[in-house]
């Protein structure tokens, strides 16, 4: 029975007042009502606080500490939380009614590490991350799924995981970005993943893909998986059926990275990744993409390809007024 399934849901908080009233409703109005919800607000300046105290539903805890970035947050939630299994969601995302009860259902019925659903972008006009031509499936080695669909199939807000598995795989801390990633990689190597299909979550906080002005100067995080993936083979963590996909897929990572390094003019250590990290054969097309950019024709040629898109974009949707 579902409600016999103990669940929470954690949500890092740090200066969203615009958003966290419409996140906190979308959770709290889920089809399924035994859950118990842990606000971690990480040190917010705004309104947030204020925000979370006025709701009344006495499945809310609110739990307060000093800035620490949110991975610091979720582990503090995952901590505390009393749940058998943990939903999280972003202080700007939105749920479906019927998100959580979806992936419970998928949880309870496949004896998975995790399940997570498909999800809508709002900066692209509701598009779906996954294509919907991707049915629900079992998913048992992630890493070939995630470089079969984008790279990045599995979202903060779009994900329901066993509480044991996530207090043993915690959130790196004290980096900026990509600590999600790290995560989903190593609980990957913990067994099966379901994955729902239908879009239950909307994500409304897509990262820009050129770096703006200011962060200009800001380097970009190397990808942990990469540091962590030598250690887990030779340790036996990784199963070996997954082990030359999860190779693809941080060669990906740091493809990725180089691309990030180049987007904020960080070209000589782009470079040097490449070069020095990255093996060609494993992605050839992505590498020698990337290689181009490093230097000042590659780049030229990318600006004019990037100017030429931007102008058949406007004119298609003048044309289509």
């Amino acid at each position: 029975m579902l409600h016999s399934l103990r669940l929470s849901v954690v949500i890092p908080l740090y200066n969203k007042a615009q958003t966290i009233g419409a996140t906190l409703s979308s959770v709290l109005t889920q089809s399924i009502k035994d859950f118990e919800v842990v606000i971690v607000d990480d040190g917010s300046t705004d309104r947030s606080v204020r925000i979370v105290r006025d709701t009344t539903d006495p499945r809310v805890r609110l739990i307060q500490q000093d800035n620490a970035g949110p991975s610091a947050a979720r582990n503090r939630g995952i901590a505390v939380a009393r749940g058998l299994w943990i939903a999280l969601v972003d202080a700007d995302d939105l749920w479906f009614q019927d998100h959580l009860e979806t992936l419970i259902e998928a949880a309870q019925n496949s004896d998975v590490v995790l399940a997570f659903s498909n999800l809508r972008l709002e900066s692209r006009e509701g598009k779906p991350l996954i294509h919907p031509a991707v049915g629900p499936q079992l998913v048992q080695d992630y890493f070939r799924f995630a470089l079969a669909h984008g790279g990045y199939p599995v979202s903060a807000s779009s994900v329901l995981i066993r509480r044991d598995h996530l207090a043993s795989e915690p959130f790196t801390e004290g980096i900026s970005s990509g600590e999600d990633i790290d995560v989903w990689c190593r609980l990957a190597c913990r067994g099966s993943f379901f994955y729902t299909a239908r879009p239950t979550a909307i994500y409304r906080d897509l990262p820009q893909p050129h770096c703006p002005a200011s962060d200009r100067g800001r380097t970009p995080v190397f990808p942990q998986f990469v540091e962590h993936l030598p250690a887990m083979i030779s340790g036996g963590a990784v199963p070996p059926r997954s082990i030359a996909s999860a190779r693809r897929y941080a060669n990906f990572l740091l493809l990725e990275y180089a691309r990030q390094l180049i987007d904020c003019d960080e070209n000589r250590a782009a470079r040097s990744v490449l070069l020095k990290r990255c093996h060609a054969s494993l992605d050839p097309q992505r590498y020698f993409k990337r290689l181009l950019r490093t230097c000042s024709v590659g780049r030229a040629l990318y600006q004019a390809k990037v100017a030429f898109s931007d102008a058949v974009r406007v004119l298609s949707r003048f044309r289509s007024r």
